[in-house]
């Protein structure tokens, strides 16, 4: 009796081996598409853009609540006045868009411009 690989062993192992990869590929690539409710589904790299905005706009509430406490409960006119707090030029421009985070001095709400961000408050 002969030991070793049989063709048919060897080809459904090369298959698992394949359906695998189209799996790993595709999540290390980003993927990307369309999630079960048609929304777009963002790629690894802008997930990253995304927390690191959402990290900014966090930051920049906690200078917005130093800035009221120094300010009488006034908020800041522009994002730009809060450097004094710590808040950077980097940490005011969108890092999908390399806009600036959009701010509503009269509510006080910072948001990133992206399609696919969430809106922090105060």
């Amino acid at each position: 009796m002969r030991r070793g690989f049989t063709l048919v062993g060897t080809l459904i192992t090369i298959a698992i081996i394949a359906v695998l990869a189209v799996f790993v590929v595709r999540y290390v690539s980003g993927g990307g598409g369309v999630d079960a409710g048609g929304r777009k589904v963002p790629t690894p790299t802008q997930r990253a853009r995304i927390t690191a905005g959402n990290e900014y706009i966090s930051q920049i509430q906690q200078a917005i609540t130093m800035y009221k406490i120094d300010h009488d409960d006034q908020l800041p006119p522009t994002l730009s006045d809060l450097k004094p707090y710590g808040v950077t030029d980097q940490m005011i421009v969108d890092p999908n868009t390399k806009a600036p985070l959009s701010y509503d001095p009269a509510t006080g709400i910072v948001s990133q411009t992206a399609g696919y961000t969430s809106t922090t408050t105060p």
